[in-house]
């Protein structure tokens, strides 16, 4: 059994390595292009990497600045913002604000009441991960004080610190379930397409919306998805003209 393990174990480190070094032979073979203006080629191998579930911050900046040069802005405004995610970069920063500037009608979001924004700002502090091992590290804190004290006659620990290691506990499993829901069923995502069609929820009014525009998914609607805008209009727009960041 030991063997057929560390067999097992040396397989998955060769397949590992071989499939590392294919991506690497690929990442170089898109920024060779790139460097020599075949954009739309190595834009092509940049987003078969991403499908291929590569996920780097580098190989996001790459594609991002590709796209801005075959003018794909949605696409450019994706990479980019997809590259802040893993790390937040200056330069990855201004090359999304150049991308920004290129949507021909943005539009301007409404900022919300300062107790919403602080609602939104902590429970995106962290992921959705990362507020299950904050909980979990809170939650064995607690178990260990409580066992030592039961053990170790000598060991007091106050009911105060044990209170509040136990609502610490709580506070991150509830963010952390705010974060799934809003990872899960509220997520954002980048206008792809140019000129897509938005019809309101009343069907009154329908407008062309420009790529690289932030929206925010709401649910599925048949053939169509409804999404809400950044001024707090919600309508519907067609699948394929929204990419989920």
């Amino acid at each position: 059994m030991r063997y057929v393990m560390i067999l097992l174990t040396a397989l998955s480190l060769f397949f590992a390595n071989h499939l590392f070094a294919e991506n690497n032979i690929m990442f170089e073979k898109a920024n060779q292009l790139y460097h020599n203006k075949n954009y739309d080629s190595a834009s092509v191998l940049y987003q078969q990497m991403i499908q291929d579930g590569y996920c780097h911050p580098a190989l996001y900046y790459n594609a991002g600045n590709a796209y801005y040069r075959t003018n794909q802005i949605g696409m450019a405004v994706w990479c980019f913002k997809k590259a802040l995610l893993l790390d937040d970069n200056k330069n990855t920063r201004d090359n999304l604000q150049l991308a920004e500037k290129r949507i021909q009608e943005d539009i301007k979001p409404i900022e919300d009441i300062f107790f919403i924004r602080w609602w939104q700002q902590t429970y995106q502090l962290m992921t959705v991960n990362q507020w299950a091992i904050t909980a979990l590290i809170f939650f064995l804190i607690t178990w260990v004080l409580l066992l030592l004290k039961n053990i170790v006659q000598k060991i007091r620990v106050s009911k105060q610190i044990t209170s509040a290691l136990v609502v610490l506990t709580w506070v991150c499993l509830l963010f952390l379930g705010v974060r799934y829901y809003q990872d899960t069923y509220h997520y954002k995502g980048i206008i792809i397409k140019p000129d897509t069609v938005f019809k309101t929820t009343s069907k009154s009014t329908t407008i062309l919306l420009s790529e690289g525009i932030t929206v925010e998914f709401i649910a599925h609607k048949k053939n169509q998805i409804k999404v809400k805008l950044p001024d707090g209009r919600i309508g519907e727009i067609e699948p394929s003209a929204f990419k989920k960041l």
